[in-house]
């Protein structure tokens, strides 16, 4: 079969707000800007919500969520500098809050940096040590160092503290895989998608286990899935390509590639645009 298929994992960060307060056309105060710049944070406009929390900041210096929220909109618009710097303002003024350093440790692994993104949620968890999200993303971290057991038991610990919390069963399920444990992988993607059963990822990581276990058909039937609910999910274009590729429909499986390469022009992940033109030219030469 050749490449395994692509798992899909993410990270989970909130942001923080005051209260549930809908945000003003015309903010009058440092609150209103506050709630005004969660609610931009929110819905991906960055800049406005850098501008909301400059002001919020402005009036109140000492506002350490305002800096904590700053700094993620910075780390979203790839300001990384300044937005540890937001971060490491919000521990000088909060030094014993779990929060900040959930934050900052969020920031660090979008830089790849683990190893400091791990120091940043165990300090968060010791704060806070019920906090399922800090082990799921600590779970990541390790992940990403190759420390498939270790973030198990992060991940096992995060279900242990929120048993409805799907991502965490979805991770779980991708660490499954990595370590060849299909079927308990298809086990935590079965309780995702009870869970969340829209979620296009949860079918796209199901069809990986299943592909794994040879059930190529089955694993179609989720990559179909997953395109009905995402028809942009290049990944599902290119596991449901090389499954079809897998029992011999190489017309339909290129036609899927071609898909996966469509849409995977809108990324710059240049590993996975290649993977994807080697399998069709691969596949060009069986025909």
């Amino acid at each position: 079969m050749g490449r395994m298929p692509r798992i899909w994992v993410w990270v989970i960060v909130a942001v923080v707000a005051y209260a549930a307060v809908a945000a003003c056309d015309r903010p009058e105060n440092s609150n209103d800007y506050f709630d005004r710049g969660v609610d931009r944070l929110q819905a991906g406009k960055y800049e406005g919500a850098i501008a909301d929390f400059d002001e919020v900041i402005q009036w109140q210096s000492k506002n350490s969520y305002a800096y904590i929220n700053r700094g993620q909109a910075k780390a979203e618009l790839g300001q990384y500098e300044e937005a540890f710097a937001d971060f490491d303002r919000a521990i000088q003024l909060r030094p014993d809050d779990a929060y900040v350093y959930y934050s900052r440790g969020a920031a660090k692994l979008e830089l790849d940096q683990h190893r400091e993104a791990i120091a940043d949620f165990d300090r968060a968890i010791r704060l806070q040590p019920d906090d399922a999200y800090a082990y799921q993303i600590r779970g990541v971290a390790k992940f990403e160092l190759d420390q498939h057991r270790e973030a198990m038991a992060d991940f096992d610990q995060a279900i242990r503290l929120q048993p409805d919390f799907a991502y965490a069963y979805q991770i779980r399920g991708g660490v499954r895989i990595e370590l060849g444990q299909y079927e308990e992988a298809m086990a935590d993607f079965d309780r995702a998608i009870r869970l969340q059963p829209d979620d296009a990822y949860a079918y796209n990581n199901r069809g990986t286990a299943r592909s794994g276990l040879g059930q190529y058909e089955e694993a179609i039937d989720d990559y179909d899935q997953a395109l009905r609910l995402q028809p942009d999910h290049a990944y599902a274009y290119y596991n449901r390509g090389t499954a079809r590729a897998a029992i011999g429909q190489y017309e339909e499986a290129i036609a899927d590639l071609k898909a996966a390469l469509e849409q995977a022009d809108q990324t710059d992940d240049s590993d996975f645009i290649a993977a994807i033109e080697g399998k069709i030219e691969e596949l060009e030469q069986d025909e």
